[in-house]
């Protein structure tokens, strides 16, 4: 379909020891990090929690310039309905993800102009992205609006009222 993107912030990745991967407590997302089982892998991109530690470098312009491993996790949930947790159903239940898979969904459903109450199943975004232990997501733009399409195909039902 053409509209893969390659990401070029995996060309020159950074791997953590088993030191570095010891030493990582979760940082911003501590508490969902430390809930996770060692191992648990992310239902979208399939990655270990030691594959998606990255190296990070942030605010680089900046006096509070931070470099240090990284890894988020998100609670991904079906945005037409709300979180599953409070009751209110959904296509799928929230799941703990890599915040690479929770971003691909946003990413794809702007770039794509899909609704915003839409989201992607983690079995869906494992379609369409490639992931990089260590690194970033490429997005399959393309297969991305064909797995939306194909969820769009539903039986219309027709009544009649004589």
């Amino acid at each position: 379909m053409g509209l893969a993107v390659t990401n070029r912030k995996n060309r020159n990745l950074k791997i953590p020891t088993a030191a570095d991967y010891a030493a990582f407590d979760g940082a911003h997302c501590r508490t969902l990090y430390r809930s996770l089982a060692e191992g648990w892998r992310c239902p979208g991109c399939a990655r270990s929690k030691f594959e998606i530690l990255r190296w990070s470098v942030r605010f680089p312009r900046s006096a509070n310039r931070f470099e240090d491993w990284v890894g988020g996790y998100h609670t991904h949930h079906d945005h037409g309905v709300g979180p599953v947790r409070y009751g209110q159903g959904g296509r799928f239940p929230d799941v703990v993800m890599c915040e690479q898979c929770n971003s691909a969904d946003g990413t794809a459903k702007r770039k794509l102009g899909l609704p915003a109450a839409f989201s992607f199943a983690p079995h869906e975004i494992r379609q369409f992205v490639s992931a990089t232990p260590h690194g970033f997501h490429d997005i399959d733009f393309g297969l991305a609006q064909a797995i939306f399409d194909a969820i769009q195909i539903t039986p219309r039902l027709s009544f009649r009222f004589d």
